[in-house]
């Protein structure tokens, strides 16, 4: 007599830990991705804000060298922004007549004119004591840093 095969092929309890081991993998792909795509936001946030200041120091040296108002661009900020940040001149530039020394507002439009063009947010500048912040977005999304620098 010859013996007959059993071949029943997989078991539902091998299916079934498949599938949980692939939704592992699928969950933990997916928060990987989203903590990337912040990591990848913040981080281009801050080099905007990088640029953006080098680019009003580059500014400022050219006012100050050739005396052409021109240089400094934007639109005079009135008064100060609501927020958390100490500002440099806590008082002091807010509309005030000194061209270099008061803060300034840069659209995107404006910060093509001091060749910054990858970016679609505001700034608060101020050009005599090197001040920037992003006004458009403020706060980083992953680790609620202020974007800005002095």
């Amino acid at each position: 007599m010859r013996k007959i095969k059993n071949n029943n092929g997989i078991t539902m309890i091998v299916l079934v830990i498949t599938i949980i081991v692939l939704a592992m993998i699928a969950v933990i792909t997916i928060n990987y991705s989203i903590t990337g795509a912040n990591y990848s936001k913040e981080k281009q946030l801050l080099a905007d804000l990088e640029a953006v200041h080098h680019a009003i120091y580059e500014q400022y040296e050219q006012y100050k060298t050739t005396g052409d108002a021109s240089f400094i661009v934007g639109t005079k900020c009135s008064q100060k922004p609501d927020g958390d940040i100490v500002w440099e001149e806590e008082n002091q530039y807010w509309g005030e007549s000194d061209v270099d020394k008061i803060y300034y507002t840069l659209t995107p439009e404006q910060l093509k004119k001091i060749g910054i063009t990858n970016t679609e947010d505001t700034y608060i500048v101020n050009y005599y004591t090197g001040e920037c912040y992003n006004s458009t977005v403020k706060i980083t999304p992953e680790n609620n840093k202020i974007l800005y620098i002095k």
